[in-house]
């Protein structure tokens, strides 16, 4: 969660920033391309992949409103690691390498902007690990609908616009292997459509999530 003040940084640093709209399946960061600016998302989400040499692609993570994106290629000066593609339309805050890295040196927020990246690589790691596929979707789709992308609170719905194969490349399982697991989940408050997740009853995903012990 973030703290006061990085949430006045994020304030800031949108009422610095060029604020666009971009379609559905838009890229907003291309791999590979330098570091030269920061994308605040505000509405809409966005999934971040990779393209590994081999011709795989995987679905790293899922972002949503309030998440700033690229910000490590532009703090460690390199090319960026992966793509960040729209999954729906969006509207995003774009700001500058110069002006996100005036305003890190001002707050002084560089190592809180640290620790919340390791937290992230240890999400992804549980998500793309070896665990039971099922025990990795429930962990995957509760801290999604904890980030309550939408404002919804902790009784009404949260959704994620991603297909079922969006989601198996995030857990490295098959398409038909993410659609037998979400039939499971229908009795956790787990509605799924065909490029929607919709989660009704967050309460017992993460009683679910508790319990699998993740």
């Amino acid at each position: 969660m973030s703290t006061v003040r990085e949430r006045e940084m994020q304030k800031e640093l949108i009422a610095n920033s060029r604020q666009i709209h971009y379609g559905a399946e838009t890229l907003l960061l291309r791999q590979g391309d330098p570091g030269d600016k920061v994308v605040i998302i505000l509405k809409g989400q966005a999934k971040v992949e990779r393209l590994e040499p081999n011709g795989e692609c995987g679905v790293l993570a899922f972002r949503g409103p309030g998440e700033i994106l690229g910000r490590t290629a532009v703090l460690r000066g390199i090319s960026r690691f992966a793509n960040v593609e729209t999954l729906e339309p969006c509207k995003v805050a774009v700001i500058s390498a110069e002006t996100y890295l005036k305003f890190m040196t001002k707050s002084e927020l560089v190592d809180q902007v640290a620790e919340h990246a390791r937290g992230r690589l240890i999400e992804s790691m549980i998500v793309q690990g070896k665990g039971r596929p099922l025990d990795r979707l429930v962990f995957a789709l509760a801290r999604l609908a904890d980030r309550d992308w939408n404002g919804a609170g902790t009784t009404t719905q949260v959704v994620l616009h991603a297909t079922r194969t969006d989601l198996g490349r995030h857990l490295r399982v098959g398409r038909n292997t993410i659609s037998k697991l979400l039939e499971q989940l229908e009795g956790f408050g787990v509605e799924a459509r065909r490029n929607a997740i919709t989660i009704t009853d967050l309460p017992t995903l993460r009683k679910a999530a508790r319990e699998l012990e993740i």
